[in-house]
């Protein structure tokens, strides 16, 4: 077993895609679909939660694991072909099993890649306070 999850991070990298581009269209979507429109009336700064739906998409590689951990299925069905389907779950861990230098280049991969996202996120919420810093300072002249 991986000490860091490489499927794990391609889906916290797959979310944090989908977090991207709605983030980047927002104004676009509050005008043209009626569940951005809700949303945006309950919550003005809902794209502020956007770490939560990288953890959610990210938690879809550990599926076959969960599965596994809460005894529903043995390890030697969710390590078949089908539950690739979880950001290729089932081929890292066949991959990582045999061969221990990959394990550790995965395990090197996910961590880059979820550092990466970390920075990517703490630079993003920097902005926004910088620009609301900058918003208040024009309200106050």
């Amino acid at each position: 077993m991986p000490d860091k999850h490489v499927y794990f991070s391609i889906g916290a990298a797959v979310g944090s895609g989908i977090a991207f581009l709605i983030g980047k269209n927002r104004h676009k979507l509050q005008e043209t679909k009626q569940v951005f429109k809700s949303i945006n009336r309950v919550n003005r700064h809902w794209f502020l939660y956007f770490p939560v739906v990288i953890g959610l998409v990210g938690l879809w590689g550990l599926v076959p694991d969960i599965i596994h951990a809460l005894g529903i299925l043995e390890k030697d069905i969710t390590r078949t072909a089908w539950f690739n389907i979880f950001f290729f779950h089932s081929w890292f861990e066949q991959i990582e099993s045999t061969n221990p230098n990959l394990d550790r280049v995965f395990d090197l991969a996910g961590q880059a890649i979820l550092f990466f996202i970390c920075i990517g996120i703490m630079l993003t919420y920097v902005h926004f306070i910088k620009l609301a810093v900058k918003k208040h300072e024009q309200r106050k002249k």
